[in-house]
């Protein structure tokens, strides 16, 4: 069996008439496109213990951090604006523990959406709290009736080898996006009005992508973006 097992992050709803419980948003999509891609999906709900953060990351070839609510502004010193959604703390602190312990094991990690900017941040970067009032772009990034959007991509680099082309056709809902870049990153990939789509660095177990190759599972990028990132999957998994 060479199948790697490939951790994926949920979402979280916490309805209004409850205050300490709350339910945990799957989104079967994520999983299909890692099966497609010839991986075995777990879910990973939210953990507070560090042993079972432990034992999550032992269990897993590599990590997949899901789109979801904003990154609480704190993590890059800012206080919240105007605008700035709602953060779910637990959420929030188990992946940055999550995500500490898959880099320091060097296991891939494929970041969508929010965890591209979870990851960004972690690493030394910023964001833009709201696109349109703070990168002073007149695009609406989550309009619901135009989610497809074309970006460009770096022919240089190793998101524009697995596209095999300069330009495609995306699906991205969100209002906050990388401003700072991390040390270390490169922009990779822009929308039209420059806001940044996609990045990466050196170390070929970290990609991240602003947009959810979950919502397009047919087109070709998403499929060769899911291949490359379960190869990565499988080479440490078979790891000494």
């Amino acid at each position: 069996m060479n199948e790697p097992f490939i951790g994926i992050t949920c979402d979280v709803h916490v309805p209004r008439q409850r205050q300490r419980a709350y339910d945990l948003v799957i989104d079967h999509r994520y999983a299909e496109i890692v099966r497609d891609a010839a991986g075995y999906p777990v879910i990973l709900p939210p953990a507070r213990r560090q042993n079972v953060i432990q034992r999550y990351l032992d269990g897993i070839d590599g990590l997949i951090i899901v789109g979801g609510d904003d990154v609480d502004p704190r993590l890059y010193g800012e206080r919240p604006k105007r605008g700035t959604g709602k953060v779910f703390k637990k959420r929030l602190d188990f992946e940055i523990d999550l995500t500490h312990g898959a880099l320091r094991m060097g296991m891939p990690i494929l970041g969508i959406c929010y965890g591209m900017q979870l990851i960004n941040v972690l690493e030394g970067g910023t964001l833009f709290q709201d696109i349109r009032r703070d990168a002073k772009s007149e695009r609406n990034h989550r309009d619901p009736k135009r989610p497809l959007h074309r970006v460009r991509i770096e022919r240089d680099s190793r998101l524009g080898h697995l596209a095999g082309k300069r330009t495609a056709f995306v699906w991205s809902e969100h209002h906050q996006a990388v401003s700072r870049l991390a040390p270390g990153f490169r922009p990779v990939a822009f929308a039209p009005d420059g806001i940044i789509e996609a990045i990466e660095n050196d170390d070929e177990n970290i990609l991240a992508v602003q947009w959810h190759p979950e919502c397009t599972p047919r087109s070709h990028l998403t499929r060769a973006l899911l291949r490359f990132f379960l190869r990565r999957a499988q080479a440490y998994m078979k790891a000494p």
